[in-house]
């Protein structure tokens, strides 16, 4: 009933629906794969084939295939594992929620840095200020690489608000899960895009009992289950962001904007994606792209997810359909927690949805689109359900 390292190989690496979040490399026990030009790679026998792996065909593992997440329970099969019950809680179109909200932080520094109302940024170091959190793992700017983001886990307010922004090109934040362990952090808010959420939840729920098959030592027990279950562990909040698709560097950043529109990578502030593309210079320029060109270059793998605002986050949040703002979705009670502690304390302006209702308008109707998009993988059409409401496109 798991899913197996040759599953994941064949069914989702050479099918092509390979994310690239890097977490079947992170919870590899035994070394087997390597994340190499974005994806995993089978690296512990050079004469092996491609989806050999000598510990799952022999005493058993296949740890990193329980998490990944286009393997096993798709999002809308994991909410009963992840939010229980929740019987005070909604069960929207877009997932589990307590509160839907459009918030702005009132930090100054932060609003300059950030696309839309700055909440991530202003949430995370309101929760280090505050000690709710140790660290995060969040995307940061190559200094070697304009405008390409790197995983890093953090531990300082300052490099907090200097991670601000987003860069639409695809950065695996959850191997920054690795850096985290390095620097012993047991509190760490994780940032990333639905396909990152999924496989730190799927840690967080996974049930080790299936490692223990009567093949092995004690000590390969403990490791097997060490990896599968412990860098979830260091993770206390989870923030998504909400995500139809990013674009690939070399096409979007360095062939479009650097080479056809002359725009030099190091004159680049931010982006944002509001109908188009905006492009905002250091010198106070802004350069408007259609996205129709820009989605040119979207990352084919990410027509594989169906998941639009991170449904098994604490916290989704996005600038979708508001300038300035962005849409937070409350869905577990610590997150709610801190969101409005964090607004007592005054770092947010809040607001109704009542006062945004174009951006309930669009979060629907790309949470519709996002969903019935997904192809069923060859051979897995009576296994491949989608939620009632969103059939299979034809």
């Amino acid at each position: 009933m798991h899913p197996s390292f040759k599953q994941m190989m064949n069914e989702v690496v050479q099918y092509g629906s390979c994310c690239e979040c890097g977490s079947c490399v992170l919870v590899c026990p035994h070394n087997v794969i390597d994340y190499i030009d974005g994806k995993p790679k089978q690296v512990a026998k050079a004469t092996a084939a491609h989806d050999f792996c000598g510990i799952s065909e022999g005493i058993g593992c296949d740890v990193c295939a329980q998490v990944c997440p286009r393997l096993g329970g798709r999002e809308h099969q994991l909410t009963d594992s992840v939010f229980g019950e929740a019987p005070d809680a909604y069960r929207g179109a877009f997932g589990v929620y307590r509160r839907i909200v459009a918030a702005r932080c009132t930090d100054p520094e932060v609003l300059a840095r950030c696309e839309d109302g700055g909440v991530v940024t202003g949430l995370l170091a309101w929760a280090r200020r505050n000690d709710v959190i140790d660290g995060a793992v969040v995307s940061t700017i190559d200094p070697s690489a304009p405008c390409a983001p790197v995983p890093r886990a953090v531990t300082t307010v300052d490099e907090i608000i200097a991670s601000a922004s987003s860069w639409y090109t695809y950065c695996a934040n959850n191997l920054a899960l690795a850096e985290a362990e390095k620097l012993d952090l047991n509190r760490v808010a994780f940032v990333g895009v639905p396909c990152q959420i999924t496989p730190v939840r799927k840690m967080q729920t996974a049930d080790p009992g299936y490692l223990v098959n009567g093949r092995k030592k004690e000590k390969h027990i403990e490791r097997q289950t060490k990896f599968l279950k412990g860098f979830g562990a260091r993770v206390a909040l989870n923030i998504g962001l909400l995500c139809s698709e990013v674009f690939t560097f070399d096409g979007l950043m360095r062939d479009v904007i650097e080479r056809d529109m002359g725009i030099p990578l190091t004159e680049i502030k931010k982006f944002n994606v509001k109908g188009k593309v905006l492009i905002y210079k250091t010198d106070g320029e802004l350069i408007e792209m259609n996205l129709k060109q820009a989605q040119e270059y979207a990352r084919p793998e990410c027509h594989h997810c169906g998941d639009f605002s991170a449904e098994l986050a604490d916290i989704s949040c996005g600038g979708v359909g508001a300038m300035d703002w962005t849409i937070v979705i409350l869905r577990t009670p610590f997150g709610e927690e801190v969101f409005d502690r964090a607004t007592a304390d005054g770092v947010f302006e809040v607001r109704p949805m009542d006062e945004f209702e174009t951006s309930m308008k669009v979060l629907l109707r790309l949470t519709r689109k996002q969903r019935q998009r997904v192809p069923v993988p060859p051979g897995r059409a009576d296994t491949f359900v989608r939620p009632l409401g969103f059939p299979n496109p034809h």
